[in-house]
C-alpha cells in the first residue's frame, strides 16, 4: 500500500513559502436531485434516488509556525496561486483567495498561524 508521510510539506502563496505543520484540502461537488416518480411497485430495484453533479468547490487550511517576517493581514482578501506540496510526490494547486488569518501566541510554544483559503478556479492534483 502506497502512503505519504506527513513529516514534510511546503505551501506557497503570493510568493511566500510557509513553514507549515499541516495543511488540509477539501474538494466538493454540488449534487442536484434528479429523481423522478416511478409508478412501479416498490421493490429493491425501484425507488432509488438519482443525482447529477453540479458546481465544484474547494477550500484549504494551512497551519504553521509564524515566521519572523510574519504572514501579515495584507494577505487577507487577496488572490494568488496557492501551491501545496507533500514533497513526497503529490501536489495540489489552484488560484484562491485568502479568507482568514489567525495567530496563536503561547508562553510554552512558538507563535503559530492558521490561514484559510477559498478556491476560485479548478484545483489540480499532480
Amino acid at each position: 500500500m502506497a502512503a505519504f508521510h506527513g513529516n514534510r510539506g511546503v505551501v506557497t502563496f503570493t510568493g511566500f513559502t510557509f513553514e507549515i505543520t499541516s495543511f488540509t484540502v477539501d474538494a466538493t461537488a454540488d449534487m442536484a436531485d434528479s429523481t423522478v416518480s416511478n409508478a412501479a411497485a416498490v421493490t429493491s430495484a425501484t425507488h432509488w434516488k438519482t443525482s447529477l453533479p453540479g458546481y465544484k468547490d474547494w477550500t484549504a487550511t494551512v497551519e504553521g509556525v509564524l515566521p519572523v517576517a510574519g504572514v501579515g493581514l495584507a494577505a487577507l482578501g487577496t488572490s494568488a496561486s496557492l501551491g501545496m506540496d507533500t514533497t513526497a510526490g503529490l501536489n495540489w494547486s489552484g488560484n484562491a483567495y485568502c479568507t482568514g488569518v489567525s495567530m496563536t501566541n503561547s508562553s510554552d510554544d512558538v507563535t503559530r498561524c492558521t490561514m484559510t483559503f477559498q478556491g476560485i478556479a479548478a484545483l489540480t492534483a499532480a
